[in-house]
């Protein structure tokens, strides 16, 4: 037992003063005739013996009632907690109240952030109106870096809202040691009110400043069952306007519970485009197709989204993608233009074909290309070269079609500057396509089972491919010997196709073959620059905008949110006509964006928050206090408020457990029962 004003210890010199009044008080005798002296001896024995242990009594009584009166004053209390705080010092208490997504959950008063936010109000109620407070959530506010009073404390807690940002405990502990480190006292408190996610919240992340005391606060949902819609894409990259899609989709099931007939929703462009319905076992993923048909050109905004209460923040998922009226394509010819490309690209509305000479290319109208198509050329010039580079860098794809007589060493020089594999020789021995990759995207669609006895390109002579390039890479098609027929690599952030035969009869029969028009037609159509179906809110900070936005002086964009609640001006940057889009945590609310300049809508982008608040597994006392024990974490603690409010809790906990109205009770309760004992024997 401590005590609080411990002077007033002294007051106990004062229990002398009711020994001294019965040391004389109590030995005056009366006298008393009495006319029989036969019984004086009897009662004059009796009496004494009564008057003795009465008057002792009485001391002890009137001793105990000025010792707790004195102890009273000193304001007696016992230490509860392991790192009390000085009751006479300044406090500076930082209360981190998570007002993540995942305290949407319903606990035992309401939602989890509720809760969370009359935790820290009956926390600040603990300490005294001179005391300083800070209050943090994920946001980090600027406004919040500073300690307020407790009035000031309370006004900014009724602000706090759910925010799409985490954060992990390390990161709300490091800023409490910053803000303290910043303060003029010396008792330093802090608190984490927090459901203490597994994904977010890692306990091997808890180890705090020794500077200050750190108590975990745990909000409890009552059910932590959950739903979130993980990610989609579609079948084929390729997007035609009248053509059917189909759509996949993945759902996650974060719990333990069996889902069934779960319904999911497709929205595009505000319409509602299907419905459909799937069963998703504990604590698994499971797949749903959706198939529809894209009517018209232009940007088209999706939403996918499902019903689950009360963790609603994942239920939606938006997608955005882009369907362009036509391709532009650029064949560069070495001697006169391909009849077979001809007939297939410059007949198609869905292309922009041009053929042009090696020697009248227009370089500054190279990047206004998706795909640019080398035909037949002998050698590469330093100056196309270093054209193309930057065109496979900046996401352009490439098709290369060999010459009968190459100069291998200037394709070589070429190839390898943009990271691709490079012709080596030409073999003239007989050969026949032995296999086609069905898995990639080229050919993903082309054949809805592949026949037995299918009749495949010959080939009588073909260019053998280096195999040294690092790149991603990937073939379409082999040769019986393993060797590849067409090759597929991404270089930078475009991708070059290697051909290893001149499109002419005398090397293979492929231009005339059924396999020539899907080949060329998909590479083509998969040139499309596309930005990313979706982007994840803080972690796509800075994000491409596809060619079709041409770098102009001093434009500027804007992203708008397409239900016209919130707009930013994004920083751009500009590279070599490759144009970059920096957020800096401006997006803060999921949804489709329309990419303005001025009032003309150029590019769609959708935005989805960040799903890893989905798994809803947090960590039990139990576990906490176990980790806290095992490392030895002495300025930590656990705090729970199961019988007490967290008001007389931490009040305990900081200035122990205050013993003056016990004392003041003891002292009143003595005077009574001295006062009933005069009264009742005489």
């Amino acid at each position: 037992m401590s005590f609080l004003n411990p002077f007033f210890l002294f007051g106990l010199f004062a229990v002398a003063i009711p020994v001294i009044i019965h040391l004389f008080n109590f030995r005056k005798y009366k006298k008393v005739y009495f006319t029989n002296v036969r019984f004086l001896r009897e009662v004059k024995q009796e009496t004494q013996k009564k008057s003795q242990l009465r008057h002792l009594i009485i001391l002890a009584l009137r001793i105990l009632a000025i010792a707790s009166l004195v102890f009273a004053f000193a304001q007696p209390y016992i230490p509860l907690s392991k790192q009390s705080a000085n009751p006479k010092a300044v406090n500076y208490v930082s209360i981190y109240v998570d007002n993540s997504f995942s305290m949407q959950a319903e606990g035992s008063k309401g939602n989890l952030l509720e809760e969370a936010k009359t935790k820290a109000g009956e926390i600040a109620a603990a300490y005294r109106g001179a005391d300083h407070f800070q209050l943090l959530t994920n946001d980090f506010e600027a406004r919040h870096r500073q300690f307020v009073n407790r009035e000031e404390f309370t006004a900014f807690l009724r602000e706090v809202e759910f925010s799409p940002v985490r954060r992990n405990m390390q990161d709300v502990i490091r800023r409490q040691a910053e803000s303290f480190s910043e303060s003029k006292g010396s008792s330093h408190i802090a608190y984490l009110i927090s459901d203490f996610q597994k994904s977010t919240s890692v306990l091997s992340q808890l180890h705090p400043d020794t500077a200050f005391t750190c108590n975990l606060i745990p909000v409890k949902a009552n059910k932590t069952r959950n739903l979130c819609i993980d990610s989609c894409w579609f079948e084929s990259p390729v997007h035609l306007s009248g053509q059917k899609v189909k759509l996949f989709v993945s759902v996650k099931n974060n719990s333990d519970e069996i889902m069934e007939k779960v319904p999911l929703k497709l929205m595009i462009n505000n319409m509602q485009k299907a419905v459909s319905s799937f069963d998703i076992a504990p604590n698994s993923s499971a797949g749903s197709i959706i198939t529809y048909i894209d009517k018209e050109p232009g940007i088209h905004y999706g939403m996918l989204e499902i019903m689950d209460s009360p963790i609603v923040f994942d239920d939606k998922f938006y997608f955005a993608y882009d369907i362009l009226p036509s391709v532009p394509v650029l064949c560069i010819n070495g001697g006169q233009s391909n009849i077979f490309l001809n007939s297939l690209l410059a007949e198609d509305s869905a292309f922009i074909f041009r053929n042009v000479s090696v020697n009248q290319i227009d370089y500054n109208s190279l990047s206004s290309n998706n795909l640019i198509i080398l035909n037949e050329l002998n050698e590469i010039s330093s100056g196309l070269s270093q054209e193309l580079q930057k065109f496979v860098n900046n996401g352009g794809h490439l098709l290369v079609i060999p010459a009968e007589n190459i100069k291998s060493e200037n394709y070589k020089t070429f190839l390898s500057s943009i990271g691709s594999n490079y012709y080596t020789v030409l073999n003239k021995t007989t050969q026949k396509i032995a296999e086609i990759n069905l898995h990639n995207p080229v050919y993903s669609d082309v054949f809805e089972s592949m026949p037995q006895n299918i009749d495949l390109p010959q080939v009588q002579s073909y260019y053998s491919l280096s195999r040294i390039s690092r790149t991603s890479q990937d073939f379409l098609m082999k040769l019986q010997n393993g060797e590849p027929f067409l090759n597929m690599q991404d270089c930078g952030k475009g991708r070059v196709y290697l051909l290893s035969v001149p499109l002419q009869s005398t090397f293979s029969n492929f231009p005339k073959h059924a396999l020539f028009v899907p080949t060329i037609y998909k590479i083509a159509m998969m040139s499309r620059s596309q930005a990313d179906l979706y982007y994840t809110i803080g972690k796509d900070e800075m994000i491409e905008v596809p060619s079709i936005v041409k770098s102009e002086k001093d434009m500027v964009l804007k992203l708008k949110n397409t239900n016209g609640k919130s707009e930013i001006i994004p920083e751009l940057n500009n590279y070599d006509g490759r144009i970059t889009m920096m957020m800096h945590n401006q997006i803060s609310d999921n949804g489709n964006y329309s990419l303005l300049r001025g009032n003309t809508e150029i590019n769609g982008f959708a935005f989805n928050y960040d799903k890893t608040e989905s798994d809803m597994k947090c960590y039990t006392t139990d576990e906490i206090n176990s980790y806290i024990d095992k490392n030895q974490l002495k300025n930590t603690q656990l705090v729970e408020g199961k019988t007490k409010s967290l008001t007389t809790i931490v009040t305990e906990m900081n200035q122990g457990k205050k013993l003056w109205k016990t004392f003041v009770l003891l002292t009143l309760l003595f005077l009574a029962i001295e006062v009933l004992f005069l009264r009742l024997w005489k």
